[in-house]
């Protein structure tokens, strides 16, 4: 790690790290979505007049799709291994794997102790947080595939507003993409309960909210809302970017799901019911009230497995 550079009252300095691999293979009950791709898996003993195992296959691979993971293939389904830019920093935040973060974490805890607001964010000083995979620059891989550069790493603690510990990761695709299209990104915003927020460990147990997206190529997008407490369910929306729908004047790129052919996906996954929504469209323009983000009425819905998930 190099470390350049930090103010009084924003602890952030350069951070960079070289890893054998991104790819990461253990802790797995640990990655972003793993209690939903376990909570979609129908409840067996529920009746359904459509094939409810084919609409949790399809959208595990379409969260395989954006978040690169592979699953296992004997039940019940889990995640083997993760290869992304969100997985990847929470892990490195989670395993206090760099100290910055972790005076940046301290200072923020020091705040929330003293009721005051803080600050730790890399953009505000100007300083570069960059991770380098050498499998993959070894083997000749592109730029995006072995440099990931995440232009905004930053926790705030906001008592006289939100009252909540915020984290916001963020990172951007290197390397060159073609004119008129859209960089692949991620982001991911979580807010924590302040009083239960450490300095240490991945802070799952103090989460209050998340919310996010990433775009791949394709001009492909998934953006998601997650709520911990009170109201426990997931929203996931996939269509297409605001290229990839021509500033919503016009349908998204298509993907196969439960045997069609669409251009919207909504799942709402209840954790307390437990219950999966599913809303879709295909050939719709967005802001449409036919539109999958739009539709009053779901498609369908189906009993889920009590995972232990979220519960």
């Amino acid at each position: 790690m190099e470390s350049t550079g930090s103010s009084a009252f924003n602890p952030a300095t350069n951070v960079n790290l070289e890893f054998s691999s991104f790819k990461l293979t253990e802790r797995s009950d640990l990655m972003l979505f793993s209690d939903l791709i376990s909570a979609v898996e129908p409840d067996p003993n529920a009746t359904n007049e459509f094939d409810a195992q084919e609409v949790a296959h399809d959208i595990r691979e379409q969260l395989s799709i954006f978040f690169s993971l592979e699953l296992s293939e004997d039940s019940p389904i889990q995640i083997e291994s993760s290869r992304n830019p969100l997985d990847l920093m929470r892990r490195v935040i989670g395993e206090n794997e760099v100290r910055n973060f972790q005076d940046g974490r301290n200072y923020i805890v020091e705040r929330v102790n003293r009721g005051e607001a803080g600050e730790y964010n890399n953009r505000t000083n100007q300083v570069q947080i960059r991770f380098i995979d050498l499998e993959a620059l070894l083997s000749g891989g592109s730029l995006q595939n072995y440099q990931w550069n995440y232009p905004i790493v930053k926790w705030v603690y906001t008592p006289d507003t939100s009252d909540r510990v915020t984290r916001i990761l963020t990172w951007v695709a290197s390397g060159e993409f073609p004119e008129n299209s859209t960089r692949p990104s991620a982001t991911l915003g979580t807010q924590f309960m302040p009083n239960a927020f450490s300095a240490s460990g991945y802070n799952d147990g103090a989460r209050d909210s998340s919310d996010g997206s990433v775009v791949i190529e394709g001009e492909r997008e998934m953006s998601f809302v997650r709520q911990f407490r009170g109201i426990n369910k997931d929203t996931l929306i996939i269509d297409g970017t605001a290229i990839g729908t021509n500033q919503n004047t016009q349908p998204g790129p298509s993907f196969d799901f439960a045997g069609h052919t669409i251009d919207c996906l909504k799942i709402v996954m209840d954790y307390s019911a437990p219950l999966l929504t599913v809303f879709k469209s295909s050939g719709e323009t967005p802001n449409t009230a036919s539109y999958c983000t739009q539709k009053a009425d779901p498609d369908f819905s189906y009993a889920t497995v009590h995972t232990g998930f979220r519960s």
